[in-house]
């Protein structure tokens, strides 16, 4: 049986920073990451969750598959996950979609065809 990796806001923050043209700032006290200055994911002060900017239907369908791990953060526009209770490899492509959801069109396209994904 394999260990599985910890995640922590650590890495999250690392993750979010390896995708392109993303910064770090924040708003209401909040570590917030922007790609051309619109937020895509958040790490709330507990320090066990992040928050993702997603469309209502993944939103929908994440906490419909698993409300242990995934919850509506705000009206179906934001999905909040437990870090204690997400793979890594999920995380790492939730945090793509969230990125590609706020990116301008160009910038996500280039992104996808040469292939760029977070890495831990």
């Amino acid at each position: 049986m394999s260990a599985r990796r910890r995640i922590t806001p650590a890495l999250v923050r690392r993750l979010a920073l390896a995708l392109p043209e993303t910064i770090e700032s924040s708003h209401f006290s909040r570590p917030d990451f922007r790609v051309r200055n619109k937020i895509f994911a958040t790490l709330p002060p507990d320090g066990q969750t992040v928050v993702l900017r997603l469309a209502p239907a993944d939103v929908d369908a994440l906490v419909s598959a698993a409300q242990a791990t995934f919850w509506n953060e705000w009206r179906g526009r934001w999905l909040g996950i437990r870090l204690d209770r997400v793979a890594l490899p999920v995380l790492r492509d939730l945090l793509a979609d969230a990125w590609r959801t706020v990116a301008p069109k160009r910038l996500a396209a280039a992104a996808k065809t040469s292939g760029t994904k977070p890495r831990p």
